[in-house]
């Protein structure tokens, strides 16, 4: 093959390509209605991207299709703000679709071209919607993180609207920042963000009623003000008042996302009051329309509520069938994701190296042309160098690029493996917690319990592994939040009511170590809320991880009574001895305990492995 051969190829596919372009575009242009093959002038986009903002709740495939038009139109006369608005609903088309990545990346490029472009209504706006994109992902992963993102964006927006006296978009952002804060006190337990909440619904609807401006809002404001009466206040009588404004609201506009929402509430509404036909209703009501829109993120909501149904109604196996769906539904969302991800960065890794190369050749075949006046001899010799360089250089690229797909594949893999045992544990767990159901001895009810937990710790490290890159170490001190988290929810406590103390130095572990280590730290704590802290105030639990001289220091500390009362000697000689015995001896460890003050473990380990790899 010549220097000039992978030129000429490459032309000819480009040119291939533009033909293709071109027909495929006349083709679409031949399928648009006459009445929209009108000038492309700035009135006539600003209508398509109207219409294509009027699908957002009924439609997705017509809402981008109208999207693509607006944006095609505006990129072919260089109207820019026409362009930045297509954009922004693409972007809202990402997140109805579930892919919140790319949403957001896109989203945080269109406030960069609104800001550019002096278009500060249209920036307060997006920086909401940017603010409840971030609001869904927290909500449905747990992510405070996600939820404090989502507050600033809105706060940035606020404070542009009232330096413009903007007051819609003051009302926007107040909405915005109550269901956040909302969000934020379910996640937390902390009681007093649902008042903040309050506060903020409050002024919004205030601002409303007063200018007249944001009334298109007032479905939300009826919706949230009811969901605080329902879950904090337990007015339950205040909650449907608000709640049947809102689906008239919604109803006279056929809004019917925003139905989704106010049928979620009213399910969990009846349910509270004991009224289960109606939470029924409104529960299916809900799972029709979230079909209809295939919203992957409404439906796991919709899943979700009718999980807490059946578990109300003593339907255990139609819970938990209701459960997976959503699970899967939640995770499927971040594996899609992910998936193009990796196809984008390969494709562009793929990309960057054929243009390296074409420039290469492209330097080599000047070079020679400069040596033209050398001798025929001299010249084929050359040139049967290059010859050679090339096809050795091409082998090396083809065995690198399958070596990187291989890695790749075998990372993928070890991602699924670990996604799926942790699936299959979590129904193991489900099946344990629906066996104790049917025991009446509590000494059986709790070694069932304690087993479920021990599946559940076991459950938090595999699915820490299939969230990271790295598939062979583990955020040890995510872990421990994650695990302390679920005991404590277990036995009865919440945060603002326990002391609670973690500190790791060295928080990425191997997971053969981490996993001894995090059953080892869930028996111990286990045994704390069992017997430490039945006759203390203020319990106290202590966790800290430090390393050096190649060794890891782990002490975990209550301030209970001991080891000193009769249920605990007699479990010193019992399981969780024996346990902890067997999981200090696979981490070669030396441990004491100390019963003096409370109760303290401290084990030494060797970490052998981590100066290894350093």
């Amino acid at each position: 093959m010549t220097i000039r051969e992978p030129f000429l190829l490459i032309t000819g596919l480009l040119i291939l390509l533009l033909c293709f372009a071109a027909c495929n575009k006349a083709g679409r242009e031949k399928n648009v209605p006459v009445s929209s093959q009108v000038a492309t002038d700035t009135a006539s986009i600003s209508a398509v991207i109207k219409k294509a903002n009027g699908f957002l709740q009924t439609n997705l495939d017509s809402m981008y299709y109208y999207m693509e038009l607006a944006r095609d139109r505006s990129i072919a006369i260089n109207f820019k703000q026409g362009e930045a608005r297509a954009l922004a609903v693409e972007s809202n088309y990402l997140r109805r679709k579930g892919e919140y990545s790319a949403a957001i990346e896109l989203g945080l490029r269109v406030v960069n071209m609104y800001d550019s472009l002096g278009m500060w209504k249209e920036t307060v706006r997006l920086k909401n919607v940017l603010a409840d994109m971030y609001k869904e992902m927290g909500g449905q992963k747990g992510t405070v993180e996600y939820l404090l993102k989502g507050i600033e964006l809105s706060r940035q927006g606020q404070a542009v609207a009232e330096s413009r006296k903007y007051i819609y978009g003051i009302v926007i952002s107040l909405n915005q920042q109550a269901i956040t804060w909302r969000d934020m006190s379910q996640q937390t337990g902390r009681k007093d963000l649902m008042d903040t909440a309050f506060q903020l619904y409050e002024r919004g609807l205030s601002l409303i009623n007063e200018t007249g401006e944001g009334t298109d809002d007032l479905g939300k404001f009826y919706n949230n003000i009811g969901q605080i009466y329902n879950e904090h206040y337990k007015d339950y009588p205040a909650a449907l008042s608000y709640l049947n404004k809102a689906v008239d609201f919604n109803t006279s506009r056929n809004n019917q996302l925003s139905l989704t929402y106010n049928y979620n509430t009213l399910s969990e509404i009846y349910l509270n009051m004991g009224d289960v036909d109606h939470a029924k209703e409104y529960a299916r009501k809900l799972l029709i329309i979230c079909l209809e829109l295939k919203s992957p993120s409404r439906m796991v909501n919709a899943y979700s509520l009718l999980t807490k149904l059946n578990k109300h109604l003593g339907r255990y196996d139609s819970a938990l069938f209701y459960r997976d769906i959503g699970v899967a539904i939640a995770d499927s969302m971040d594996n899609v994701k992910k998936a193009e991800l990796i196809a984008e960065s390969q494709t562009k890794y793929e990309t960057g190296k054929k243009e390296e190369r074409i420039n290469e050749l492209g330097k080599m075949n000047e070079i020679k042309n400069q040596r033209l006046w050398l001798a025929f001899g001299l010249v084929a010799l050359f040139a049967g160098l290059i010859a050679v360089s090339v096809f050795q250089n091409r082998r090396l690229q083809k065995q690198k690029a399958k070596i990187t797909e291989q890695s790749n594949r075998l990372q993928w893999m070890m991602k699924e493996l670990h996604h799926r045992v942790k699936n299959n544990l979590q129904i193991v767990s489900s099946l344990l917690n629906l066996q104790t159901y049917r025991l009446k001895d509590e000494e059986s009810v709790s070694a069932i319990k304690e087993s479920q937990l021990r599946v559940q710790a076991m459950s938090l490290i595999h699915q820490r592994l299939y969230q990271v890159e790295d598939v062979s170490m583990v955020n040890f001190k995510l872990y421990l939040d994650d695990l302390v988290d679920t005991l404590m929810r277990s036995y009865g406590y919440g945060a603002d009511d326990f002391d609670l103390q973690v500190k790791v130095d060295t928080e990425l572990l191997d997971v053969d170590t981490v996993m001894p280590m995090g059953l080892l730290v869930n028996e111990i704590i286990t045994n704390s809320f069992k017997y430490a802290y039945k006759e203390v105030k203020r319990p106290l639990l202590h966790i800290s991880l430090t390393s050096g001289n190649q060794q890891l220091q782990l002490e975990i500390r209550d301030n209970g009574p001991g080891l000193h009362s009769a249920t605990a000697e007699q479990n010193k000689q019992g399981f969780g001895k024996k346990l902890i015995d067997a999981l200090s001896r696979q981490l070669k460890a030396t441990w004491s305990v100390d019963s003096s003050a409370g109760t303290v473990y401290h084990f030494t380990i060797p970490d052998n492995k981590r100066d290894k790899a350093a």
